[in-house]
């Protein structure tokens, strides 16, 4: 197999939808936001015919492509708003229109807010959107057996210090790995993963680390807390083969050769392929005291780091 390694440090890609596009969408936010007074904003399915909205109907498709067969990764830029819950429909629509979103909890939310709630950490059992934490590198479809396409990931407030993101592509990991056929083969081998926080019951369920596409492009599952966790649960010891291989994924994963930092501004969304780039973030600083809820009238000015999530699926 053939990979190329000298596109891994490029820049992402930021693009903006145009003038006429973010109006349809912006059409398109208000006639969601009016089937789903009195619910919560991402309970009710967005019933939109893009066919009445073609200019942003085609800049969609062309952000599938990119992530699709181009990429993988792209930074949307443009959606800078003043209050939480105009952001939270302007996400939630947009979102809703790239693809089909999946339930990221077993309260069946599938928009996920992302910010610190100050209580445990991923240690003792909390999930990785509820913390500060740094450092733990993944993909979010770790919990889901069956993958996510594209990971949306839109900011509403940085942090006062840290929480970059960081991306790193899994062509970029396997052509690290190459030298290494042992541990490869080890990798592509099922681990033990666990369902966290997705149903009241927990689940596990086996998956290899290491995958391909049918076009040959590599894939990745990983999150280390949770397989460990899930081999605990399972009451099957990791072997030394496996601590091995993941010791040599981790080291592979800590190189700068593979890495690409973002800190994403408000009104950014990161948008990528969840099985082709894992991603972490370094650990962060606020500016005022973690609160386990948010007001939706709040000020996005006035907010810690805030993120929403959405796990979406092709259309």
């Amino acid at each position: 197999m053939n990979i190329n390694v000298s596109n891994f440090r490029q820049d992402v890609s930021k693009v903006r939808l145009s003038k006429e596009a973010f109006n349809e969408l912006l059409s398109a936010k208000n006639t969601v936001e009016a089937a789903t007074q009195g619910r919560r904003f991402d309970e009710a399915p967005v019933d939109i015919d893009l066919r009445d909205s073609q200019v942003l109907s085609a800049e969609l498709r062309n952000i599938r492509n990119m992530i699709d067969h181009q990429s993988h990764v792209l930074i949307l830029d443009g959606f800078k708003v003043s209050n939480l819950a105009n952001f939270k429909s302007l996400v939630w629509t947009f979102g809703s229109l790239l693809g089909a979103p999946m339930v990221q909890n077993h309260l069946g939310h599938k928009v996920i807010e992302v910010y610190d709630r100050g209580g445990k950490s991923i240690e003792e059992g909390a999930r990785y959107h509820q913390t500060r934490q740094g450092a733990y590198v993944h993909n979010d479809g770790v919990s889901d057996p069956l993958p996510i396409d594209y990971l949306v990931l839109a900011c509403g407030q940085k942090a006062l210090l840290g929480g970059e993101s960081i991306l790193i592509d899994a062509s970029a990991v396997y052509a690290e790995l190459m030298g290494f056929p042992q541990i490869l083969e080890e990798l592509k081998c099922d681990f033990y993963f666990e369902n966290r926080g997705m149903s009241q019951e927990e689940q596990l369920f086996k998956a290899p680390i290491l995958s391909f596409s049918s076009e040959g492009i590599p894939l990745i599952r990983y999150f280390r807390v949770y397989i460990e966790s899930a081999h605990s649960k399972a009451g099957v010891p990791l072997t030394p083969s496996q601590i091995q291989a993941l010791d040599f994924l981790d080291t592979v994963l800590d190189q700068s050769s593979v890495q690409h930092r973002v800190l994403l501004e408000p009104g950014q969304m990161l948008i990528s392929a969840d099985n082709k780039f894992l991603h972490t973030r370094t650990h962060f600083i606020d500016a005022h005291t973690p609160r386990v809820e948010i007001n939706d009238a709040q000020s996005l000015s006035d907010l810690n780091r805030y993120m929403l999530r959405m796990w979406l699926r092709n259309p």
